[in-house]
């Protein structure tokens, strides 16, 4: 099908450089674009006969052949081996042969550049559309997702993991000079330029300062959970050394492992909980390394209001804040004693005398029993905050 916008405007262009008459129709045969603008609307029987026929070409010597049809040539213009439409050269045919031929192949080139432009809006609409829902609707239609997919050439039975970059903003420097910071266009096409960036990722521009992949990775039978890690350093170091270069900063947010369309809502928000979580990310971020505080995130504060709310009351407030620096550094050192005393600026012998304190108060002993330290840990999460 031949827009009559498209029509209009490659006559329009048509006429700076020819004399002759041109006449674009439709499938129905019907005139949508002319240099007579009389005869836009009408009828014409032979552009008719050529779509709906065997022939692509109808030459006119004698005007009386078919009324109101002048002398000249009719072909059919085509696209992928579809007749879209009919052009039409009127003159001597004799004459105007050469004229009608590459006339028709300057129609046919910009119908199949607009064609490929077309299809790109509308996989561009579908991309946008289908990463809308991934990242926006938690029960999203399956059919749906799973349809826009096909469309977009995707394969689910892929594993995938969403990847967030944050922008965050210049290398500080000497002298304080100013950076030219990379656009997030710039950056994600320098991200899909990486060693490791398949056909079956997809990727785009989230905001400002907010890039999103949905990458695959190789697991399987022959892989482990520990290789897809260095996978993912090696795909993203290009992007790191170019924002380097730039003078730039960035985070990468690495969500979980996903195989299934409906899944990737969650990868994308356990990458978007790191990101308001962790205060100091490294440059290359884990969800899997922070499980045990996502799902703690979860727990409602009332609930461990109803577990712990008589310890609050009963301890001074230097012995919680004492309870809480302490606790702190247990889970920054995995409770090594010598680690944790470090980290607190005390003697390791002052945090032994600290630790039976509370074990002596509390009855846990979080260094022998583990349902002690899931304990330990749970009072100290209603304490902390």
């Amino acid at each position: 099908m031949i827009e009559p916008e498209l029509a209009k405007k490659f006559i329009e262009r048509l006429t700076q450089y020819t004399e002759y008459n041109i006449n674009i129709m439709n499938e129905s045969g019907v005139i949508i674009a002319s240099r007579d603008p009389a005869r836009v609307g009408t009828y014409h029987e032979v552009a008719d006969r050529i779509i709906h026929g065997e022939q692509d070409m109808i030459v006119i010597r004698d005007e009386k052949e078919f009324p109101g049809v002048l002398p000249g040539i009719n072909m059919a213009i085509t696209h992928q081996g579809r007749k879209e439409g009919v052009i039409g050269v009127t003159g001597d045919p004799d004459r105007i042969h050469e004229v009608a031929l590459i006339t028709r192949l300057a129609m046919e080139t910009m119908l199949r550049y607009e064609k490929q432009q077309e299809e790109i809006r509308l996989r561009r609409n579908r991309k946008e559309h289908f990463l809308n829902i991934l990242t926006q609707k938690e029960f999203a239609d399956s059919s749906e997702l799973r349809g826009i997919a096909r469309q977009l050439g995707l394969d689910e039975s892929l594993v995938r993991v969403s990847i967030v970059c944050r922008l965050t903003g210049a290398i500080s420097k000497s002298g304080g000079a100013n950076v030219n910071l990379p656009s997030p266009e710039e950056a994600l096409e320098e991200l899909r330029l990486g060693k490791g960036h398949w056909a079956q990722d997809f990727s785009a521009v989230l905001d400002e300062t907010h890039l999103l992949v949905y990458k695959t990775v190789k697991l399987n039978g022959r892989k482990n959970f520990v290789d897809y890690r260095e996978e993912l350093a090696e795909y993203l170091e290009h992007i790191r050394n170019w924002l380097h270069n730039k003078g730039a900063r960035a985070v990468f947010y690495v969500g979980s492992l996903q195989t299934s369309f409906t899944q990737y809502y969650y990868t994308y928000r356990h990458c978007k909980w790191l990101e308001s979580h962790l205060r100091e990310p490294d440059e290359i971020v884990f969800f899997n390394d922070y499980v045990r505080e996502y799902f703690r995130s979860l727990v409602p504060r009332q609930e461990l209001m109803r577990a712990f709310i008589i310890y609050a009351q009963e301890m001074p407030q230097d012995t919680k804040q004492q309870f809480v620096e302490m606790m702190r550094a247990f889970e920054e050192t995995n409770y090594n004693l010598s680690e944790a005393a470090a980290k607190l600026y005390i003697h390791k012998n002052t945090l032994i005398y600290r630790y039976n304190k509370f074990k002596d108060m509390l009855g846990v002993d979080p260094l022998e029993r583990s349902l002690d330290r899931g304990f330990m840990e749970l009072l100290y999460m209603y304490l902390a905050k």
